[in-house]
Order: C-alpha cells, then structure tokens, then sequence
C-alpha cells in the first residue's frame, strides 16, 4: 500500500484523514487543528509528493524519502 508511513504517522496521532489508492499511488486528505492538508502520491521519472504539509497554502513537490520528509515536518508541528 502506497504511504504507508505516512498514514500509520497520521493514525497514531488520531488525526482525521481520507486514504485513496489509485494504481499503487497513494493520496491522503487529513486534518490537524481544523486545517486540512493533503498529500497525493505521483510516479514520473521517479516516485515523489506534492503536498501542502510544509507551507499550507502552496502545494510543494518532495522526492526522494519523502515520506520520511514529511513526518519530520509533522513532527515539529505543535512544538
């Protein structure tokens, strides 16, 4: 299943999400203090991200280990 860390960081935390998988390509829409964020899995060169999760209001493309990115980023969340 495609972001799987993602979501097992997003269910631990409790938070409210959407899972959709499409062609081994994962996307999640989920909350965190009543703002909702998203993050939708694409294959082109390689395996990457766009997500809102860094800044909310611009979609940014993360590749590489960007599930692992993009816990860390969630992680500081609320610090």
């Amino acid at each position: 299943m495609a972001l799987d860390q993602i979501k097992q960081f997003i269910e631990s935390k409790e938070w409210p999400y959407r899972y959709t998988d499409v062609a081994e390509l994962g996307s999640i829409d989920f909350e965190y203090l009543g703002v909702s964020y998203h993050v939708w899995e694409f294959m082109d060169d390689q395996y990457g991200v766009e997500s809102n999760v860094k800044n909310i209001g611009k979609l940014e493309e993360f590749l590489g280990d960007y599930e692992n990115d993009l816990i860390e980023i969630m992680k500081k969340w609320g610090e």
